[in-house]
């Protein structure tokens, strides 16, 4: 009777292992197949209360325009690299760098580095883009942010 106890146990933890091996985050995966540029940056004009509406500007630097989003499915983990123009000559190429975690089946992605951590609402994906919602600060305030991304 323990051999069975011992085979039935065995075979339990073989298959709950197997089933997180298979759930890989088809967003991620998808994510990781290209390089990706932000294309557009809007966001609000003053701090967001709940119960209001924002509304967008566009925040443009042309310096950040040609910076390179890689996100990795094996290791799930992303790279921002500077690109060839640089804000300031000084700044290292790799300009932050940390983890990546889908949330909800694909409906966000949590985006953890060195001075990054947000929860990206996704808003709409394609093959040759994706377009976010997140909130975060600017200067002092937090402001909501809506980025879209272009492949590469």
């Amino acid at each position: 009777m323990k051999n069975f106890s011992l085979i039935l146990f065995s075979i339990l933890i073989l298959f709950a292992c197997k089933k997180e091996e298979d759930k890989k985050s088809v967003l991620i995966e998808e994510l990781a197949k290209s390089e990706w540029r932000k294309t557009s940056i809007l966001y609000s004009a003053d701090s967001i209360a709940p119960d209001t509406i924002p509304t967008f500007s566009p925040a443009v630097l042309l310096c950040k325009a040609d910076n390179i989003w890689h996100f990795n499915a094996t290791t799930n983990t992303f790279i921002l690299d500077e690109g060839p123009s640089k804000c300031d000559a000084s700044d290292p190429q790799i300009k932050e760098e940390g983890s990546i975690e889908d949330l909800n089946n694909g409906s966000q992605l949590r985006v953890v580095g060195g001075t990054t951590n947000e929860i990206w609402e996704i808003e709409s994906r394609s093959a040759s883009s994706f377009r976010v919602s997140y909130f975060g600060k600017l200067g002092t305030q937090t402001r909501k942010f809506r980025v879209t991304f272009t492949k590469i």
